[in-house]
């Protein structure tokens, strides 16, 4: 496996590793289907129940929450030490699986950055997750919108930890996509946050060649899910080239950290090489 091949950073099997059991996952997945519909009921009852509820009952009810439905999300920090190390600051990490944001919408203060385009049931579930979480977001389409918040949280950044992906697509657990400046060098202390998945089966989170809507639905009939978050210490905020580095050069320090604490390699393959490299061999 050569690391100066995009193709061993890209490729992943629906099963992979020692632990793969493919036949125990076809057993499973009739009750599969009854848990995934269980789910999505639940969390509907939830999000209504939870709206007759302040902020932070929302917030300790949603982890109770994920734990009901056998989402278990541990963390190196307790909810209150979270809050402490993350106001006001960026908070980024590598992104897994299409059911990270799950972790994140529990953590204090948090805030997640939603592009405005979406299917129906993505704006369905996104919505119902933040009424039951107590969470917000920012709406932004470009550049330019996302710009105009990060203005506008300078001025006042207390009570905001605003939490982002900089690979801007999901990565296969083997190493990391290289981490784009533009959502960390904006004046903020940075957060970085490593993150693994574990799923039962061998089954992998994420498959290269797969169908998304089939990835989602995978994640939601798996019996179980354990998520773990390790915060690490924050990184200054980015002021200037002479004070900072490069931006590519602080968005790489950020990127290293989580990987070093991944215990994988934080390659420069960007999710632009990733989309090239899938066009490319469906051709």
């Amino acid at each position: 496996m050569k690391q100066d091949d995009i193709t061993w950073i890209c490729d992943q099997p629906l099963f992979s590793g020692e632990s793969r059991k493919p036949i125990l996952w076809a057993l499973w997945l009739p009750f599969g289907i009854i848990v995934g519909l269980l789910r999505i009921l639940a969390l509907v009852i939830y999000s209504f129940v939870m709206q007759a509820f302040p902020t932070r009952v929302k917030k300790r009810g949603y982890r109770i929450f994920l734990r009901m439905i056998g989402i278990n999300v541990r963390v190196n920090m307790t909810p209150e030490q979270v809050g402490q190390h993350t106001d006001g600051c960026v908070v980024a990490s590598n992104h897994i699986s299409v059911f990270d944001h799950f972790t994140a919408l529990g953590m204090p203060y948090a805030t997640l950055m939603v592009d405005s385009v979406g299917g129906v049931a993505g704006k369905i579930s996104g919505f119902l997750l933040f009424k039951g979480s107590g969470a917000s977001y920012w709406l932004v389409a470009d550049l330019k919108q996302m710009m105009a918040k990060f203005r506008e949280w300078k001025k006042s950044p207390s009570g905001t930890a605003l939490y982002v992906t900089p690979e801007a697509t999901i990565n296969n657990g083997r190493g990391l996509y290289r981490f784009r400046p533009d959502f960390l060098v904006r004046g903020r202390p940075v957060v970085p946050v490593a993150i693994s998945i574990h799923l039962p089966f061998g089954l992998s989170a994420h498959p290269f060649y797969g169908n998304g809507v089939m990835r989602f639905i995978r994640l939601l009939i798996s019996p179980t899910i354990r998520f773990d978050m390790h915060y690490l210490p924050a990184i200054p905020g980015y002021e200037s080239a002479a004070k900072s580095g490069g931006q590519q050069e602080y968005a790489d320090r950020v990127q290293q950290a989580i990987a070093t604490q991944l215990a994988i390699p934080a390659t420069h393959f960007t999710r632009e090489d990733k989309y090239a490299y899938r066009d490319g061999s469906k051709a």
